[in-house]
C-alpha cells in the first residue's frame, strides 16, 4: 500500500519544491536487505518478525532527518505520512511483544515489530544512523515509555550491546531524550505542528556505533514494541545504506584495551582516563587517518572543541611516557 502526502504551497516555501513524503509496506525481505547494505558491509539472513503494515520504506523530504530508509512501527507505517493532529497515531494489531524488549523495559510489551539480520564488516568499525520516533512525546515523559533497541552481538563484544545510544554512551528513549533532556537531540514536532510526519516529536539522525573485528559475522536486531498497553505509536528509523564500516586499524596504532573514555556533545569532546598519565600530547585523525585536531591532555580529564568537524568517525590518539593509549568517537 503506498500513501503520499503532498505538500501545501506555503511549506514547499521552506523546504524546497516538490517535497513529499512516500511510505510502502509489505516489504519483501529481497528489498529490506538491499536498503540495509551500504559500504564495506554484507548482509545476509535477514528475517522480520512483525505484522507487514508494521515495517516499510520511506523517501521524501519531510521534518524526520533523512530522506529514505526503513521504519518499523508499533502500528501502520502509513499513518505516518500524515500531518501532526492531537489526536494521535493508534494502531493496535494485538500482536505478541518480544522478550529482550520486556527485559528492557521491565514491563510486557505488545506488537512488536523486529528486524534481524547478519552482517560482515570489512572495517573495524561499524556504523548505523538511526532516528526514534513517538506519539507518546511529550506527555508521557517521565512515566512508562514504548520501547526499542538495536542490539548488537559477536566477536570483541561482552555479550550483547544496545547500540542504540547518544553520542556518550546514553540510552535513547522518550525519558532521556525530550525537551528537557538531551534537547539538542530532539525535534518537536507538535509546535508548529509538523505538516508531513505524524508523531509528536522524533530524535534527531543519530548514529550507532561499534568496534568490530573485520571479515567476522555479527548478528543485528532492531526492534521496537508497545509497552504496558497498545496505545499510541512508536517508530524507529533506519537510513538507507548507511550501515557501513571503516578501517580505523590500518591509520592508527591499535592498543589492547584502552582505557580512554570519551563522551561527545554536539561540538565538543569530553576525555577521561582512569588516572593521572602526566602530560600527553593529543592527536584527532578522520577515517582516512589526516590530522584533523591536536592538543594536550593534563591529568586524568580534559576537553576539546570539535566544532566545525564533519559528521562521520574519528579517531584520538594520546601519546605519553607511560606509552599510547587509542580510543574512537563518532560525530553525528
Amino acid at each position: 500500500m503506498l500513501r503520499n502526502l503532498t505538500l501545501s504551497f506555503v511549506l514547499l516555501t521552506t523546504l524546497g519544491a516538490h517535497a513529499q513524503l512516500s511510505i510502502t509496506d509489505s516489504l519483501s525481505i529481497a528489498q529490506i536487505a538491499n536498503l540495509l547494505e551500504g559500504l564495506n558491509v554484507a548482509v545476509s539472513n535477514v528475517t522480520t518478525t512483525c505484522d507487514a503494515r508494521a515495517a516499510g520504506e520511506f523517501s521524501g523530504v519531510s521534518e524526520i532527518p533523512f530522506t529514505q530508509g526503513i521504519i518499523l512501527s508499533t502500528g501502520a507505517v502509513d499513518d505516518a505520512a500524515a500531518a501532526n493532529s492531537y489526536t494521535g497515531t493508534s494502531t493496535a494489531f494485538s500482536l505478541v511483544g518480544d522478550p529482550d524488549l520486556d527485559s528492557l523495559a521491565l514491563v510486557p510489551t505488545t506488537d512488536a515489530c523486529v528486524i534481524e539480520f547478519d552482517c560482515v564488516p570489512f572495517g573495524d568499525t561499524l556504523l548505523f544512523n538511526f532516528a526514534f520516533a513517538s506519539e507518546e512525546y511529550p506527555e508521557f515523559v517521565g512515566t512508562f515509555n514504548d520501547v526499542f533497541a538495536i542490539l548488537l552481538s559477536g566477536p570483541v563484544i561482552n555479550g550483547e550491546i544496545n547500540a542504540a545510544t547518544l553520542p556518550g554512551g546514553v540510552t535513547v528513549s522518550i525519558n532521556n531524550v525530550n525537551a528537557g533532556s538531551n534537547n539538542t537531540f530532539y525535534y518537536d514536532n507538535e509546535n508548529p505542528p509538523g505538516q508531513n510526519v505524524s508523531f509528536d516529536g522524533f530524535t534527531t539522525g543519530l548514529t550507532a556505533f561499534a568496534v568490530v573485528q573485520p571479515g567476522s559475522t555479527y548478528h543485528f536486531k532492531v526492534a521496537i514494541a508497545d509497552a504496558m498497553d497498545q496505545i499510541f505509536d512508536s517508530a524507529v528509523l533506519l537510513e538507507a545504506f548507511s550501515f557501513r564500516s571503516v578501517d580505523m586499524s590500518t591509520r592508527v596504532p591499535a592498543v589492547a584495551a584502552s582505557p580512554l573514555r570519551i563522551a561527545v556533545g554536539e561540538d565538543q569532546l569530553q576525555f577521561m582516563l582512569p588516572g593521572n598519565a602526566g602530560r600527553m600530547e593529543g592527536r584527532v585523525l578522520d577515517a582516512t587517518g589526516a590530522l584533523v585536531r591536536a592538543f594536550t591532555l593534563s591529568g586524568d580529564r580534559g576537553q576539546l572543541s570539535i566544532e566545525g568537524l564533519g559528521s562521520g568517525a574519528y579517531a584520538v590518539v594520546l601519546d605519553g611516557a607511560e606509552g599510547r593509549v587509542v580510543g574512537r568517537f563518532v560525530k553525528p
